[in-house]
């Protein structure tokens, strides 16, 4: 267990906060980079998170409810994703999407969600949990 969150926390840096973080500010780049200057502490804590939040599987794990791609929502739009998404952690942001109100569907922090991505590298995409993302955090900025 120790060595898959270890893992979880070592591949950070491949993402892109800007894009990651973009739509939290409202896509508003003034706007992310002001904070991210005056802030910068709570800049790095955002984008470690939102880095944490997902990761792609060839299994569903155990436990977890499916939901198809194609059940999350564009915040800016209220389109669909379509059924044939690719999943790219470099860029896909929680925040442009409705995930939150897929976490919100569980009474706890503590459950994981996962959504089917047929056309993506790997046929899942897995959304950790809120208490998860926070241990993670947790470990990845006391290393």
């Amino acid at each position: 267990m120790m060595a898959a969150m270890l893992m979880a926390v070592t591949g950070l840096k491949a993402q892109d906060c800007e894009a990651l973080l973009l739509p939290y500010f409202h896509n508003d780049a003034n706007a992310m980079a002001s904070y991210a200057q005056l802030a910068p502490d709570k800049f790095e804590h955002l984008c470690v998170t939102v880095q944490l939040t997902f990761f792609e599987s060839d299994t569903v794990p155990e436990g977890v409810d499916v939901y198809s791609i194609s059940d999350v929502k564009s915040v800016a739009t209220g389109e669909n994703l379509p059924a044939t998404f690719v999943v790219d952690l470099a860029t896909l942001s929680f925040y442009a999407y409705n995930f939150e109100s897929f976490r919100l569907r569980y009474p706890t922090g503590a459950t994981r969600v996962c959504f089917s991505t047929p056309s993506s590298t790997h046929p899942y995409l897995v959304m950790r949990s809120y208490d998860e993302v926070m241990m993670l955090a947790n470990i990845y900025e006391n290393r």
